[in-house]
């Protein structure tokens, strides 16, 4: 039996194409129904989650927000304005984090990740790996600006193309093309998979 985190994890992975799917047939307000449903299951999945210290009031904040979202959709004729702005506001939250994590002093996110997933923490690893994060920051601002410039100058097709699906073509094809460099450079002793794995149990919680 699927657990509501599987259920989570399913629909947010599947959340692009079936995204791109429903736009395409113009049912943009499908398209949001699965951006909340999404969001609530998130909201439910962590309020469930034990912590050292509730934070009944960001839980609140979240609750309020998805509450408001609801209301805008659907009494508000902005469709639009609400399709646009969750991929930007994603995009920005990440490139903050990953720009954060490059100013001196600080340890790049991408070192940390292989130093606490993969204990990996030699001298050579740490250079490459800030090299890598700093790859992965101007990627993701390139596509943040490719974004924003599709939802102000091409149709919401052609957009939700871009944004849903060649997006993360994109990023696979980064992701794939860095892991054979660092196979040919470094003699990575992890296979894909393992890496995979590895990734998968990244918590934003811990590394942000």
């Amino acid at each position: 039996m699927l657990k509501k985190n599987n259920i989570l994890q399913i629909l947010s992975l599947s959340y692009p194409i079936l995204t791109h799917i429903a736009i395409s047939q113009n049912e943009f307000k499908l398209a949001l129904l699965m951006l909340g449903i999404i969001a609530g299951l998130f909201i439910l999945n962590r309020s469930k989650q034990p912590e050292k210290i509730p934070n009944i009031f960001f839980d609140l904040a979240l609750w309020i927000g998805l509450i408001i979202f609801a209301i805008y959709i659907i009494f508000v004729d902005a469709i639009y304005v609400a399709l646009y702005l969750p991929p930007v506001l994603i995009l920005s939250f990440f490139i903050f984090n990953f720009a954060k994590s490059l100013l001196p002093g600080q340890e790049a996110l991408l070192t940390k990740i292989a130093r606490v997933i993969f204990h990996d923490d030699g001298p050579e690893t740490a250079i490459y790996t800030r090299q890598v994060t700093w790859l992965w920051t101007c990627f993701l601002i390139l596509i943040l600006v490719e974004t924003v410039a599709m939802s102000l100058f091409a149709p919401i097709e052609v957009w939700s193309l871009f944004t849903n699906v060649l997006n993360y073509l994109f990023m696979c094809l980064l992701f794939i093309i860095e892991y054979i460099y660092r196979q040919f450079r470094f003699g990575y002793r992890y296979n894909i998979f393992y890496y995979l794995r590895g990734l998968s149990q990244v918590s934003l919680k811990q590394f942000l």
